[in-house]
């Protein structure tokens, strides 16, 4: 409970530096990177400045600004890949910028800046739309050039998480326990459904169109996108902060107490006894075909195999918020607090350090 407690005050002083408009550099190492790969590069964004690594030996292609950060902005989300090849990077800083770069050259393509609030969340882009889920409860929808489509009010409480869709919906979760239906051809919310906690993270949408959300009351939830009904509720040990993964009809899934869940989705029934590391997890697990891969607060990368069994630790110089991601055949972390001031760790896929990457001072 002591962890849950101190990892929950830490999150709350970075939300609100957030939402307060600080600049990037007062924020500083409080706020834990994005990250998004493809299977040559990897896109890290943090703070006034965004990198792209190359996955080879660890070294930059380009950093965004190229000169110095800016003070205006605070780049956290998770950058976005497009089909047409642009990089979306959402800044959570006082000039409220939602910005394309080309992820070959980091040039800047167009800049929106025009939204009430600060961007926490990825966006997600369909087809030639960009939709951005905003702190000021609104989705906005830009075209695939940025111009300004439409914005929709969904929730008078921030939105954080990228929205997930069927292509004809787009689920958004919010901090005011809801989960929103939000028709894309009619631009207005279908059907809504209230939870018993504030949902931080994105939902996940099964190929059956079964959304699982996890909250801030140490559940997660199925809900039956085409009924609109809840299908099942299984309480954790802790809080949920980000999604579950879905993978051959089971759900894994952490939470801030520090355990590792794999459950039925039929159901929601436990199908291993939970794994407990070294500390509290915030970011998604990531699965691939053989581990599930976790970074704890404690510093650890772990995996384990498909029935719950240990395979391997790594310890890493400091605290694993964000999601692992894979790239290429590299596992990447992006560790914060560490005395090398590293904010990017590539583990090959049995748990061994390839490289690390520490930014010019």
């Amino acid at each position: 409970m002591k962890t849950k407690k101190i990892f929950i005050l830490s999150a709350a002083v970075i939300i609100f530096t957030l939402l307060s408009g600080c600049s990037a550099a007062a924020m500083g190492s409080d706020s834990w990177p994005g990250l998004s790969a493809d299977a040559e590069t990897a896109y890290i964004a943090n703070g006034g400045l965004v990198y792209a690594i190359n996955l080879k030996n660890g070294g930059v292609n380009w950093q965004y600004p190229a000169d110095k950060a800016d003070a205006k902005e605070a780049y956290f989300a998770d950058p976005v890949l497009t089909e047409d090849e642009q990089l979306i990077l959402a800044s959570a800083g006082p000039d409220h910028s939602l910005i394309s770069v080309n992820p070959a050259s980091g040039h800047l393509n167009w800049s929106f800046g025009d939204a009430e609030g600060v961007w926490v969340g990825s966006p997600l882009v369909i087809g030639e739309t960009i939709y951005a889920p905003n702190a000021d409860g609104k989705i906005y929808a830009l075209d695939i050039k940025g111009s300004f489509l439409w914005a929709k009010h969904i929730s008078d409480n921030a939105l954080w998480a990228q929205p997930v869709s069927d292509g004809e919906y787009l689920y958004i979760t919010s901090l005011d326990h809801h989960v929103y239906a939000f028709d894309i051809a009619r631009k207005e919310i279908a059907w809504e459904i209230g939870l018993n906690g504030a949902i931080p993270g994105q939902a996940t949408l099964d190929e059956n169109g079964v959304l699982y959300v996890g909250a801030l009351d140490s559940t997660i939830t199925a809900i039956d996108s085409q009924s609109q009904k809840i299908l099942w509720s299984t309480s954790l040990n802790g809080w949920v902060w980000d999604s579950a993964v879905v993978e051959d009809n089971i759900l894994y899934v952490g939470d801030l107490e520090g355990y590792v869940y794999a459950l039925d989705t039929e159901d929601g029934s436990l199908l291993w006894t939970p794994a407990q590391p070294n500390g509290p997890i915030t970011g998604s697990p990531l699965v691939t075909e053989n581990l599930i891969i976790i970074g704890t607060e404690g510093g650890s990368a772990y995996a384990f195999d498909k029935d719950g069994g240990s395979i391997w630790q790594q310890n890493i110089n400091g605290k694993l918020y964000t999601n692992p991601v894979l790239g290429g055949e590299l596992i990447l972390f992006t560790p914060m607090e560490n005395e090398s001031d590293i904010v990017l760790v590539a583990l090959d896929l049995d748990g061994r350090q390839v490289w690390s990457f520490t930014p010019e001072k």
